[in-house]
């Protein structure tokens, strides 16, 4: 259970599972730019520019999601352990604008974690959490009715309130990313959230 805010978020229906055998992923995955590689319950994605590389599911999923999977930043890279969604999918290297929350481990070139939306990189919430390179990280992360979270090896790492969240049919596709890193990811999950009110009152103890 990820408690947050108001809210307790509980795993729900499966609605994607990726376990990532041996071989190609574009049957599951649309591939926007970068090296993808599937092998053995590992993808690992290289990109070794100054620019960031996406993949997409194909199918769109709107409502309260939680993207749930594992990461790694293969040494000696330690930055842009990266996630998106209620995304439209559009990216390229010709810098074609995309609609979508993108987050990460260790980006926004000073080594934060966060999230923002695009276009514009606003609403954006980053917070302290620096992730080590080599370690593997469970990730949870997502959007409840109008409030974006991540969490980090259960321990909540922010959440951020967006006054008008992206609400159109055809963003709602979700996704991982790199940027100028060599990341592994294993173990995608995606589920639909379940919510439940938090109590309102406390009990005092004392």
């Amino acid at each position: 259970m990820i408690s947050f805010l108001q809210y307790d978020v509980e795993e729900g229906e499966l609605l994607f599972a990726d376990d990532f055998p041996t071989g190609p992923i574009t049957d599951r995955w649309y591939v926007t730019t970068g090296k993808w590689e599937a092998k053995d319950g590992v993808l690992l994605g290289e990109s070794p520019t100054n620019y960031g590389d996406l993949i997409y599911t194909y199918k769109q999923y709107p409502g309260d999601i939680i993207l749930d999977f594992y990461g790694t930043m293969i040494p000696p890279c330690d930055n842009d352990l990266n996630f998106v969604f209620r995304s439209d999918g559009k990216y390229s290297e010709s810098g074609e604008d995309f609609v979508g929350y993108v987050g990460g481990l260790n980006g926004w070139w000073v080594k934060q974690s966060g999230i923002e939306r695009y276009p514009g990189c606003s609403p954006r919430a980053l917070s302290g959490f620096i992730a080590e390179s080599g370690k593997e990280y469970h990730i949870q992360t997502g959007i409840v009715k109008d409030t974006c979270f991540l969490v980090v090896d259960d321990k909540l790492v922010l959440t951020f309130t967006d006054d008008n969240p992206i609400n159109d049919p055809e963003c709602n596709r979700v996704g991982l990313g790199i940027y100028c890193s060599k990341i592994a990811f294993r173990k995608f999950r995606l589920y639909r959230a379940i919510v439940h009110p938090a109590s309102r009152e406390y009990v005092a103890k004392f």
